[in-house]
């Protein structure tokens, strides 16, 4: 993220859950670097622990909690450690989620579903019951809640991933609405591919199974996008940093769609 950004969201109180890895630390550094105290919540203590020392390196003040989203009394109990420690919370980023495997809608079963929606449906809500309480209270605050464009379209193969997105884009309008008359906006993010070490892993698994050139996948998803490339963790930053800052001051209720144009 660009350096002048910093001190942008000054004094401002962010808790970011699945922010110990990935674009949820991303998004947790960005936050840090606009000034914010950061709490971030993860399932892996140690990755929670990495976190903090990449955090805390950033200069400002941070804790890093494990609780499970999944588990609305130890979100409870993480939101209520996180304010004890930095303050009232003035932000809630939810970026903690989980995909499936590929695999035709029939071959799914039940567990399939409870992996996805339990942490992405339920994670959210559980994160939302865990921290706008007290941003109502206090008459303000922000929340942002990651997406993604499955959640805009049919995707053979991630039938019950997809719907899961598509799940949380009416929890998000339907939320914004019920926090509206007490100042509180509520958002959501809808990145594309992500470009990352993830993305890469499955792309070169992709080319090794289909006996092709490693760079073969990559050219073929950049090609469906209007722009012609992937999009990157600072891409959602920026988006992220618009919401909270005074661009979004009159935006609620909406999907931001970040994804080099594929779904136009």
């Amino acid at each position: 993220m660009e350096r002048a950004l910093t001190g942008a969201l000054a004094g401002k109180v962010a808790l970011v859950t699945g922010g110990t890895r990935g674009l949820g630390l991303m998004l947790a550094r960005t936050l840090a670097d606009a000034g914010c105290a950061v709490a971030v919540i993860g399932r892996d203590p140690q990755a929670g622990a990495l976190a903090f020392d990449h955090l805390q390196a950033r200069g400002g003040p941070v804790c890093a909690l494990s609780a499970d989203v999944t588990d609305e009394q130890a979100m409870k109990a993480a939101a209520a450690e996180a304010e004890a420690r930095l303050g009232p919370l003035d932000i809630t980023v939810c970026a903690a989620g989980v995909s499936s495997p590929r695999a035709p809608i029939w071959t799914n079963s039940a567990d399939t579903y409870r992996h996805c929606f339990d942490t992405n449906v339920l994670g959210v809500l559980n994160s939302l019951t865990a921290t706008l309480p007290g941003m109502v209270a206090r008459g303000g605050g922000k929340v942002i809640v990651i997406g993604g464009t499955y959640g805009h379209k049919g995707v053979a193969g991630f039938s019950v991933y997809a719907a899961s997105k598509w799940a949380l884009r009416g929890l998000v309008r339907s939320a914004a609405l019920d926090a509206a008359p007490h100042g509180v906006t509520v958002n959501m993010i809808s990145p594309g591919g992500v470009d990352g070490e993830r993305l890469r892993r499955l792309f070169r698994q992709s080319a090794a199974a289909n006996g092709e050139p490693e760079d073969a996948p990559l050219k073929r998803f950049t090609a469906g996008t209007a722009l012609g490339r992937l999009v990157g963790e600072d891409d959602v930053a920026a988006a992220m940093l618009h919401l909270l800052g005074p661009g979004g001051r009159m935006m609620t209720g909406q999907d931001i769609v970040v994804d080099a144009g594929m779904v136009v």
